[in-house]
């Protein structure tokens, strides 16, 4: 039986919000496959980059371990007093599961969500932030420039874009940062993605006092936690194609938010091998506090159907457009 009162009860110790939470979901099943090798150290890499740029002051961490090798348990060791949240699964749920079941019970207003092997770059929550920032609209940033994805579940910004006066079209990206992006990924294929013209010449972007890309990935963005609010889907296979597009990259679109990227270079794809990259050392600022004091976060809410399907066969019909100009 129970004596006495729980003495945690007359603490009164407060819990803290921060402004913003960074998922990271890795999954290394063994060392001993050629792909895995490296694992474990893009995983340090990863870990060690994030905790090193981040502002602790207004960002938390939460890392998702889908069930891997043990020896995983010692790198995260090494980051545990910087890590606010620690989740390990008994079996791997795919990234989709594993990520949304975190987002979705989100206190923090923004939410970035990366892959274990995004090398991340000093400025890059400032450079993110100041996009949302000054462009009120945005519903997911990704900390480097995007441009190939411009038309994946983009059309409020194409239809806001051009009605306003604030979409442009020409060459703002340096070639540098689309060969960073480039190497990363290793598929030289996006370069004429969906078009026959090369991404590298011209770009898609808003203009304004800070320019912004359109377009963003999903190996790391980040998103006003909201969009997650009120979502009841469920990811019933672990693995599909299409999934992230279905669960993460669809929800600004269906909110009349845009999904946009950054101009320059602030995160890099290390993918499973380690290359030179990672003594990349690019200078900037931490985020301050005082940046989300003037920020406005609107509760995010589905489009009518009517205008949502307006906007697509506009954006649809300016892509054709386009490309047939090409």
């Amino acid at each position: 039986m129970r004596q006495g009162v729980n003495p945690e009860k007359f603490k009164g110790e407060l819990n803290t919000k921060k402004q913003h939470r960074v998922v990271v979901v890795f999954y290394i099943p063994d060392l001993q496959q050629e792909y895995y090798l490296q694992s474990l150290l893009v995983l340090d890499h990863c870990l060690n980059s994030l905790v090193s740029t981040i502002n602790h002051e207004t960002t938390n961490i939460t890392l998702i371990n889908n069930n891997s090798t043990s020896e995983a348990e010692n790198i995260v060791g090494k980051y545990q007093d910087k890590i606010d949240k620690y989740v390990r699964y008994t079996e791997n749920k795919g990234k989709v599961y594993a990520v949304i079941d975190e987002v979705r019970a989100a206190f923090e207003p923004f939410v970035t969500i990366s892959d274990c092997d995004v090398l991340f770059f000093k400025g890059w929550e400032k450079a993110v932030f100041d996009v949302f920032q000054h462009h009120p609209n945005a519903g997911v940033v990704t900390p480097l420039p995007s441009q190939y994805s411009a038309f994946n579940h983009n059309a409020a910004v194409f239809f806001d874009g051009y009605f306003s006066k604030k979409l442009r079209y020409g060459k703002v990206v340096s070639d540098e940062d689309v060969d960073l992006f480039l190497k990363g990924v290793n598929n030289y294929d996006l370069l004429n993605y969906a078009f026959k013209f090369n991404w590298k010449e011209k770009q898609y972007f808003l203009e304004g006092k800070v320019k912004a890309i359109i377009g963003a990935t999903h190996f790391v963005a980040t998103y006003k936690s909201d969009l997650f609010k009120n979502q009841n889907t469920f990811p019933a296979i672990k693995f599909a194609n299409g999934y992230e597009a279905k669960f993460l990259d669809c929800l600004a679109e269906e909110n009349g938010l845009y999904r946009l990227s950054t101009l320059k270079s602030y995160a890099y794809h290390l993918g499973n091998q380690i290359d030179e990259v990672v003594n990349h050392n690019s200078a900037g600022e931490l985020l301050h506090k005082a940046v989300f004091d003037t920020l406005i976060v609107n509760n995010c809410h589905r489009s009518n159907w009517l205008v949502y399907w307006i906007k697509r066969y506009f954006a649809k019909t300016f892509k054709n457009f386009q490309k047939a100009k090409k």
